[in-house]
């Protein structure tokens, strides 16, 4: 997305959630929006369900005793 439309989607993003920029924090504002994009769109990267993994950490410690598998 060219970053003059980009800006634009974030001013109108801003103006809905009620948030008023001061102009000399504007540029940073919208720098790290793009970034934060550019970041968003390597994690949501072209993956498939099955790719995901379905538990990347385990809940057995935390399971009343006797449950845990």
């Amino acid at each position: 997305m060219p970053d003059k439309a980009f800006d634009q989607e974030i001013t109108a993003l801003l103006a809905a959630a009620g948030l008023q920029v001061p102009p000399d924090l504007a540029a940073g504002v919208y720098s790290e929006a793009r970034d934060l994009r550019r970041i968003t769109s390597l994690l949501r990267g072209p993956r498939t369900a099955a790719a995901e993994p379905s538990n990347i950490f385990s809940l057995a410690r935390y399971a009343p005793a006797g449950d845990a598998k």
